[in-house]
């Protein structure tokens, strides 16, 4: 039996969710040509180069660590932070939308019947139609 994420193909649910993974790449794609390895890799020297000044930017502390940053003057370093922010914000994106596709396959993966048009369409219709 072929599934996808637990799902037999063979039923309704199923195809739908080989329809929305299809639809993910189109979602995803053009976000992921966008952000390369290269902007990863940019990230995590500006991550590290923070850290290396004992800035340690998480969730939690992020505005008070941009206000700390911008008020050492340092204009190469709010440079970085401008960089850095994008960067992060780009992640996110991307992020939201795998989160996405894989709430909508967890709710498909947990219908009663597998077979219920009705059901599975409630979950799928709006994603597909983007």
């Amino acid at each position: 039996m072929t599934t996808i994420e637990g799902i037999d193909v063979t039923t309704y649910a199923g195809k739908a969710a080989k329809a929305c993974k299809t639809k993910v790449r189109g979602i995803m794609g053009d976000d992921l040509l966008i952000f390369t390895l290269l902007d990863f890799v940019s990230f995590m020297e500006l991550n590290n180069k923070f850290a290396s000044r004992n800035i340690f930017i998480h969730e939690k502390n992020k505005e008070e660590k941009y206000i700390e940053i911008i008020e050492t003057g340092d204009e190469s370093l709010i440079n970085d932070l401008e960089i850095y922010i994008t960067l992060m914000d780009n992640m996110k994106v991307i992020k939201n939308k795998k989160d996405e596709y894989f709430d909508i396959l967890e709710s498909l993966k947990y219908l009663q019947d597998h077979n219920s048009i009705e059901l599975t369409n409630k979950i799928v219709e709006e994603y597909l139609r983007r």
